[in-house]
């Protein structure tokens, strides 16, 4: 089954009809059919499940807790077949349309059939000191819903942090309208594992290893990324589209759309962005961005990536996921919680672990 998105005719959302794995323990990744960079700047993330894309070879370095990368260079590329080789409502591999109106289209869809559901989300970015390791987050996440001015579910959320190190055990809630909109943060890591804090998530401390809030995580986040980039950040004169009809992540079938702008003019924010469609549910499940090279002939440098894969769409969540003193949580009870500073530094009082 091909996705919808080279369908000339829509057919019946999958959304509400299917259900993926229970609650995610792991990934692995997939990254382009062409390869933009060596085998040291892409992560390979199957160490969480030992699934591998079909379409590449890896290579064991031996870094950092014994993660695989992924050798981008030995990508079978003939596994990878162009789209434009499929019918019917094929489009020509010059327009960005497609994938515009399957956003638009996912999005709609999304906000109209899915109330909650739970996820494993794994990111890097880079950051002002450089390429960040590969974050490992277990998610749930309610959606909003209102009724004109009534609200009738609030935006929720809950992360718990796997890996790396250095941020394991972190627990992230957030509902609509408590705390003053803040989010309530359990430190994890290292050092003051138990220091619950409230923090803004816009704030310095909240978005430290991030360029982003933690509430845009999830699928609708990145539907609405997609769309800005391809919609505002895109000269379609100046770009050059390859479609991948047999690509997997996570050893799910996927297609695969590849956008490299040609000339780097001042508006063109990045050279590189790619998408990944999951076939089945019809939605993006990865998608990451590349910069300009500070060389004319320079290879693209990785600015962001995530995935989002062990998807549940009809996850049974209740008010006790998003509630501190849900007992498999480890929030520290209301009353020691600790507050920021005006300046958004760390409390100085010590905290007990």
């Amino acid at each position: 089954m091909k996705s919808s998105i080279f369908a000339s005719n829509q057919g019946p959302s999958r959304l509400s009809a299917w259900r993926v794995f229970a609650v995610p323990i792991g990934l692995s990744l997939i990254f382009a059919a062409q390869p933009l960079r060596g085998s040291d700047d892409e992560a390979s993330l199957n160490e969480a499940t030992g699934n591998m894309p079909s379409s590449a070879d890896t290579t064991d370095l031996g870094r950092d807790d014994a993660r695989t990368r992924l050798n981008a260079e030995a990508i079978d590329e003939a596994a990878a077949m162009p789209v434009d080789h499929i019918g019917p409502g094929k489009q020509p591999p010059d327009s960005l349309q497609p994938l515009i109106e399957f956003a638009r289209k996912a999005k709609i869809r999304f906000e109209n059939e899915i109330d909650a559901y739970t996820c494993l989300l794994v990111k890097r970015e880079t950051l002002e000191d450089g390429l960040e390791p590969a974050q490992y987050i277990l998610v749930k996440i309610r959606e909003r819903r209102a009724e004109g001015d009534r609200l009738l579910q609030p935006q929720s959320l809950y992360a718990k942090f796997l890996k790396p190190h250095d941020v394991a055990g972190r627990e992230v809630l957030y509902v609509e309208n408590q705390r003053d909109g803040d989010l309530l943060v359990r430190r994890g890591g290292t050092r003051l594992p138990n220091l619950t804090l409230e923090l803004n998530p816009e704030g310095r401390l909240a978005k430290s290893k991030s360029n982003y809030s933690i509430l845009q995580t999830g699928i609708r986040p990145m539907l609405e990324q997609i769309l800005d980039r391809m919609e505002s950040q895109i000269d379609p004169a100046n770009i050059k589209i390859r479609y991948f009809a047999d690509a997997k992540v996570d050893g799910r079938p996927c297609q695969h759309i590849e956008v490299r702008q040609i000339e780097h003019t001042p508006d063109a924010m990045f050279q590189v962005a790619k998408v990944y469609i999951d076939n089945e549910l019809e939605l993006p499940v990865y998608f990451s961005s590349y910069a300009w090279s500070d060389t004319p002939d320079g290879e693209p440098i990785l600015q962001e990536q995530y995935a989002i894969t062990k998807i549940d769409l009809k996850a049974k969540l209740t008010d006790l996921d998003f509630d501190r003193t849900n007992p498999a949580y480890q929030f520290r009870p209301e009353d020691e919680d600790q507050h920021t500073g005006e300046d958004g530094e760390l409390p100085t009082a010590d905290v007990d672990n």
